[in-house]
């Protein structure tokens, strides 16, 4: 009977033992979720799949991630062996070559790269998109030694579709490399015309997935044949050396595609253009107190204590307007918003409730950088407000979305003789047309960082 009783009590206690532990596992949700197993392949294989969820988080509340997946994509086409010639002794690498090789050896080597897969992008006899996977030394034989094969080029919304298709699959960052001349298939000329659209569905994930997408501009010399867009007078020109552009497009989560512009790039063209990129908070105050900055006028934060002070009492006179400083730290943006003469040039202040007007924008000195109060803040906007015409209100510094002037400076609509007319892309503006499509439902803003204020008694 007391072995009964033994056996019966034991059961139960094993039971109880393994509800708890079960409970451990459950998810508040009530649905079952398991972790990916993390592998590393070899050199040469191709990256384990792993299905990436979008971040939910605003990117300044997502610590930037110390390493990325990252899959390079190159195209070789017949319209790219003019940017990777066959090297001769005397004869120096193009601009193409030289940049390409460090880019690659930086996914390669770089420790900003966790894995890594390399594509050579071309069209099949059926016209459709192949991406061969191969080892690192094969695309750097191509960058280096030139295209022997005779390839056809991928139409351009084909080869982001399969790109982005493949990378978010595999949780990497996509780096593109072409000269995006979209050449439709001869047996559709309406491509032409639906070129925007045609961009925009073709990257449809990257809204879908909320991904953001860096386009960098560059140039470099031809040599050989030239393939334009537009076949009249001309089906091909021959070149030799003339600047023709080619792009870098680099598309993934906003804070993983910083990490490749800003650490696996790194010297970036002057031709920057950033979609998808938005800030829900950045951090910014109100300086009142340190005397690189000392306001004029009637003009305290709210709160004695506050830090960051983004409350203020001021009180305008008609003799002396209140001026004060604004610090932001701008720092997670990409580099080419952070440049003064950018923000000089797209900065906006606007109020309700008074008619402020920016007076400056400077950056963090080496002496500012040293005092702890400042060395948070990248960035210091001078406002002056003369005038108030409510008792509260708020003043607001924002960086609006805009589109770079380049791009319509590098854009045409006859691309059939580079030579007389180089570093134009054809139709360029309908291609960016159709990535900014994606984004219709994003913020007007970068960032937006409001002090609010009242009239001081």
């Amino acid at each position: 009977m007391l072995l009964k009783s033994f056996v019966r009590s034991s059961c139960l206690l094993l039971l109880i033992v393994v509800f708890a532990l079960t409970g451990c596992f459950k998810k508040q949700s009530g649905k079952e979720e398991t972790e990916p197993a993390t592998t590393t392949p070899a050199q040469d294989e191709k990256p384990a799949t792993k299905v990436k969820t979008p971040a939910t988080t605003s990117p300044t509340e997502t610590a930037a991630p110390s390493k990325v997946n990252v899959n390079v994509y190159l195209e070789i086409s017949n319209g790219m062996k003019g940017f990777m010639p066959t090297p001769a002794a005397g004869k120096e690498a193009t601009t193409f070559q030289n940049n390409l090789n460090k880019l690659i050896s930086e996914v390669q080597d770089g420790r900003y790269v966790a894995e890594k897969g390399f594509y050579l992008a071309k069209e099949d006899a059926q016209s459709r998109p192949v991406l061969d996977s191969v080892s690192y030394n094969t695309i750097k034989s191509y960058i280096v030694s030139g295209i022997k094969d005779d390839v056809r080029g991928t139409p351009l919304p084909a080869l982001l579709q399969s790109a982005l298709k493949k990378s978010i699959e595999q949780g990497a960052v996509s780096v593109i490399i072409s000269d995006f001349i979209h050449g439709p298939d001869p047996r559709d000329q309406g491509q032409f015309i639906s070129l925007d659209s045609d961009i925009r569905s073709s990257l449809r994930e990257a809204e879908h997935q909320g991904l953001a997408i860096a386009i960098l501009g560059n140039t470099s010399p031809f040599y050989g044949t030239y393939h334009p867009a537009v076949k009249k007078p001309e089906l091909r020109r021959t070149l030799n050396g003339e600047e023709i552009p080619y792009y870098i497009w680099v598309i993934g989560k906003q804070e993983d595609v910083q990490v490749v512009t800003n650490k696996v790039l790194r010297n970036l063209p002057a031709q920057q253009a950033y979609f998808g990129f938005e800030y829900k908070s950045i951090p910014y105050s109100a300086l009142l107190k340190e005397k690189q900055f000392k306001p004029a006028g009637v003009v305290y934060c709210s709160s004695r204590n506050a830090d960051p002070c983004t409350s203020v009492n001021l009180q305008p006179e008609k003799k002396g307007p209140v001026e004060f400083t604004i610090g932001l730290d701008l720092s997670q943006l990409p580099m080419s918003m952070q440049s003064i003469d950018y923000l000089k040039k797209n900065l906006k202040v606007v109020s309700t409730g008074s008619r402020p007007t920016m007076i400056s924008v400077t950056g963090a000195d080496e002496s500012i950088k040293a005092t702890p109060d400042l060395a948070k803040y990248s960035h210091f906007v001078r406002v002056r407000v003369p005038e108030l015409t409510a008792n509260s209100g708020t003043i607001s510094v924002q960086l609006p979305q805009v589109t770079p002037t380049w791009i319509n400076a590098w854009s045409t609509d006859n691309d059939n003789n580079p030579a007389a007319a180089q570093k134009k892309t054809y139709q360029l503006t309908k291609i960016i047309d159709g990535v900014q499509a994606l984004y219709r439902d994003q913020s007007d803003f970068v960032f937006n960082a409001t002090i609010q204020f009242n009239k001081a008694d």
